[in-house]
């Protein structure tokens, strides 16, 4: 949902990335991280992008708002277009937090129960 297919932006200065972190309140303890360096190094290896791929040929859904001010909706078609085989919803006026969007949460919850293989996790989702 709304994830950047990498995160190269944020890799290139990644203490400022920091600094707005805790600016914000979504980092609000100063031992965090406890290497800044390896925290740093994080930023490049993981991405969006090597996850798709990696995940292939699993089943991906990918989401993203189409008013997404953060992330360009590109991103998603990026991440969509390296696993081969995602299911890419772009939610039309969704924003950057679909996880707060009904429409998106109903788009994953049907998703998942058509990813039904008889596992016995599945009852517990609403009827899609």
């Amino acid at each position: 949902m709304a994830a950047p297919a990498d995160f190269d932006d944020w890799a290139r200065n990644p203490r400022r990335l920091l600094q707005h972190a805790r600016q914000v309140g979504v980092i609000r303890h100063e031992w965090f991280p406890r290497s800044f360096e390896e925290w740093a190094d994080e930023f490049r290896a993981h991405t969006a992008v090597a996850a798709a791929t990696d995940v292939a040929p699993r089943p991906l859904l990918v989401l993203h708002g189409d008013t997404d001010d953060l992330v360009p909706n590109f991103d998603a078609r990026v991440i969509a277009d390296a696993h081969g085989d995602a299911e890419l919803r772009i939610i039309s006026g969704g924003g950057h937090e679909l996880r707060h969007d009904p429409r998106a949460v109903a788009v994953l919850l049907g998703w998942l129960a058509r990813q039904h293989d008889g596992d016995p996790l599945v009852r517990y989702l609403p009827p899609a």
